[in-house]
């Protein structure tokens, strides 16, 4: 046994596995090995969110994106701004029409190849894995699926038309 401080380390059948104080009431270590994994996942998720921004940007997506650059935003011209807030936050900023336009949080980008990326969404009804192809300097959603297995988008086209997704330009501005 030693003690120090009032408090006291008991050796027990696991091993130096309690506290006492003067009191001998116990302080479980699991509450200190609680707060230490809180920590530690505080700082991965930190980590995390910096990953994030950094995929964003070496897969060239970050700033503003439309249909075509030169005209201003509208239901036939959607504009795209992906960004990185001061905290290394990833979103989507959609500008389109106002019942349309929203921010949504981004998470977990991965690039699934030199093309290819993928990501976890907040959309307005629930998650989305969003799939972004690059296709002749172009970006295009690829693939759309809900948390619930639903398939919006399944190779470049929305399921619910069989029409193509739009093909988004990198706007200079």
């Amino acid at each position: 046994m030693c003690s120090r401080s009032g408090i006291t380390l008991c050796y027990g059948p696991v091993g130096w596995s309690r506290l006492r104080d003067d009191l001998g009431e116990e302080i479980i270590v699991r509450r200190i090995c609680f707060a230490l994994v809180a920590l530690s996942t505080l700082l991965a998720d930190t980590a995390a969110l910096a990953a994030d921004a950094d995929v964003l940007r070496q897969f060239g997506m970050q700033g503003r994106q439309a249909i075509d650059s030169s005209k201003p935003h509208s239901q036939g011209n959607p504009h795209l701004i992906y960004g990185v807030s001061p905290q290394g936050r990833v979103t989507r900023n959609l500008r389109m029409t106002p019942d349309l336009d929203g921010t949504f949080a981004m998470r977990n980008l991965r690039m699934l190849g030199p093309d290819t990326l993928q990501f976890d969404e907040s959309g307005r009804q629930s998650e989305i894995t969003i799939t972004v192809a690059r296709i002749n300097g172009k970006y295009r959603s690829w693939r759309s699926v809900r948390a619930d297995g639903t398939v919006l988008i399944a190779d470049g086209k929305f399921v619910s038309s069989g029409n193509p997704t739009p093909a988004f330009e990198k706007c200079r501005n």
